[in-house]
């Protein structure tokens, strides 16, 4: 597979000022500049509450508003619309997905671009706040849990003497970079996570049962059978991620 040198970072954002300001200073940062590639951004409006929609508006950010063809439908299934909604607009090559609660270390898109080869889907590898435990390969590791408390010096400190120059099978799955193409062809995200009933499988609709497989592991695992493409974390390229997110944090 030929991969083209260009890739737009795609965040969503639906109700938190505070939130779309620090992913937006994330998103434009200098920290994201990787020689030889053209790297765009965009933020899409998810549902958006009106002052999100004007603060994008008024600063003149680079953005999109999507409004989820099913609003009363269960939050994560609306994300993972909107995410393949992002995928399809994109004007881009390469699509790299990021959440809005994420901070990024010196280099984090450069290592992982290393490893965009047409055989991996590479993601980052996560320092997460210990709000919840975290997965495989993550770190939990306290830098703050809100943009207002964040301490971007400490992080950046830690993070210049904690990277390792390698990758692994497996992992958590955002930061994560796809081959746009492939994603769409592959279907895109299941709308939700995937349930076991009866042994049928069925998507989006929890109800209370227990979680047969995560909507991400589920379109990971489509993207290895489809083509090939193995999921691996990328050890150099480290993001903090505050686990608040947008629906839990104070305002």
């Amino acid at each position: 597979m030929k991969i083209n040198k260009n890739i737009e970072l795609i965040a969503l954002v639906y109700k938190s000022v505070d939130y779309l300001k620090m992913i937006h200073s994330q998103l434009t940062s200098e920290k994201n500049h990787v020689d030889g590639w053209q790297i765009g951004y965009k933020i899409i409006a998810n549902d958006a509450a009106p002052e999100i929609i004007d603060f994008l508006k008024q600063n003149n950010i680079n953005h999109e508003i999507y409004n989820d063809p099913n609003p009363d439908d269960f939050y994560l299934n609306r994300v993972y619309r909107c995410w393949n909604h992002g995928a399809k607009a994109s004007k881009y090559d390469n699509v790299c997905f990021v959440n809005s609660d994420m901070v990024f270390s010196k280099d984090w898109l450069k290592n992982l671009l290393r490893y965009h080869t047409g055989k991996h889907i590479p993601c980052s590898r996560l320092v997460e706040s210990g709000k919840m435990p975290s997965g495989k390969y993550g770190i939990s590791k306290y830098f703050g849990n809100h943009p207002h408390n964040l301490n971007f010096e400490i992080w950046e400190n830690w993070s210049s003497q904690n990277k390792e120059a390698r990758a692994m099978e497996g992992g958590l799955y955002m930061p994560c970079v796809f081959e746009r193409q492939s994603f769409l062809k592959a279907g895109g995200y299941p709308e939700g996570n995937v349930f076991n009933i009866n042994g049928k499988l069925e998507i989006g609709h929890p109800n209370d049962r227990p979680v047969y497989k995560s909507g991400d592991t589920f379109f990971f695992e489509k993207m290895e059978s489809h083509f090939g493409l193995k999921h691996i974390t990328v050890f150099d390229s480290l993001v903090y991620h505050i686990q608040e997110g947008e629906m839990d944090a104070p305002q």
